[in-house]
């Protein structure tokens, strides 16, 4: 059935007569990713997550983050965007929704292959996104940032009931979760008083690399961001600490480089914007328990069990930033 679909698709939008070949790639977390060869080029197909696309705002935010990536790519930093189809960058194929990309010949790096000038890179890339202006583009509604107190004993229950692989691990730190929940949302009515737009997710893989020259793909959760905290959150990314591994000298490298290409100063009110980036690790595993215990929507086994391997992933990263929190606070209030 899939194939079938990718078939009209590339009839409808003309980038093929005939398929050589599908291969489903791995990637992104929420969405399916295929390769496919045609007559015509090689394609990267994001066919869209039903669930997301149900979602009053989805086509919006599609549009808008798109509007994003060709701002930056003019402004000469790598974006790879969504080809246009007859003006739109959503085709529908019965109920399924598809992006089209140009096939990229490059890789994503693994945590243990970033090297210093990878994280220099980075630093500079995001202060040159930093500085770009959108007002062409701004939109007050989209500042307005709903934040959230999330349902954790709701889902401590839910996961108890349905034995779900992660409910001792939830359970174990449910009271941190709240902890921080609040602590992060205190955090963020600080840190919102300074929005700009931006990528919002870049961290490895959003980022693929031919040597040492970095293209900007996923541009998706494009949006307002306190700049301070996505430079907290990218040189947290790239110096390890997703993987539970912070190299202090790769984030103090990337802070440095950030530091030299922006043009405005960076926000040392460490305490408070190390916390109010943990609120984006929070609404993720929020996300992921709705998805694994089928709140909202129904999914497929292969998507439920993506999202219960999220929940432990993130619960363990929130345990360990919240462990780092104080080095990340000396080093910010230091640069």
């Amino acid at each position: 059935m899939k194939n079938k679909n990718i078939e009209k698709l590339v009839i409808k939008t003309n980038t093929g007569t005939c398929i050589k070949e599908i291969n489903k790639v791995s990637g992104g977390l929420s969405h399916r990713m295929y390769k496919v060869s045609t007559d015509k080029g090689i394609y990267a197909i994001k066919e869209l997550n039903s669930g997301v696309m149900k979602r009053t705002e989805a086509f919006s935010n599609f549009i808008f983050s798109e509007k994003v990536a060709e701002i930056v790519k003019h402004n000469k930093i790598t974006a790879i965007g969504a080809m246009k189809v007859n003006n739109d960058i959503i085709t529908k194929i019965d109920d399924s929704y598809y992006m089209i990309f140009e096939w990229l010949d490059g890789r994503i790096l693994n945590a243990d292959e970033i090297t210093e000038k990878h994280c220099e890179i980075i630093g500079e890339i995001l202060a040159k996104i930093h500085n770009i202006d959108f007002t062409e583009i701004e939109d007050e509604k989209r500042k307005n940032i709903d934040l959230e107190y999330f349902e954790w004993n709701k889902y401590c229950n839910l996961a108890e009931k349905h034995n779900k692989v992660y409910t001792n691990l939830l359970k174990e730190n449910i009271d941190l979760l709240y902890k921080l929940n609040e602590k992060s949302i205190k955090a963020l009515e600080y840190a919102n008083e300074n929005l700009i737009i931006s990528h919002t997710d870049l961290d490895r893989k959003n980022v693929m690399w031919q040597e040492y020259n970095p293209f900007i793909i996923d541009w998706e959760a494009s949006g307002y961001i306190n700049p301070t905290i996505e430079l907290i959150q990218v040189a947290w990314y790239w110096s390890g600490g997703d993987v539970e591994n912070i190299d202090y000298n790769k984030f103090r490298i990337l802070i440095k480089s950030y530091k030299k290409y922006y043009k405005s100063n960076i926000d040392k009110n460490a305490e408070d914007l190390v916390y109010a980036d943990i609120y984006g690790e929070l609404e993720w595993l929020n996300y992921n328990l709705k998805r694994s215990l089928c709140i909202e929507n129904n999914y497929e086994q292969d998507e439920i069990e993506l999202a219960e391997n999220e929940v432990i992933q993130s619960i363990n990263e929130v345990k360990y930033n919240y462990s780092q929190l104080d080095n990340i606070i000396k080093i910010i209030s230091n640069i």
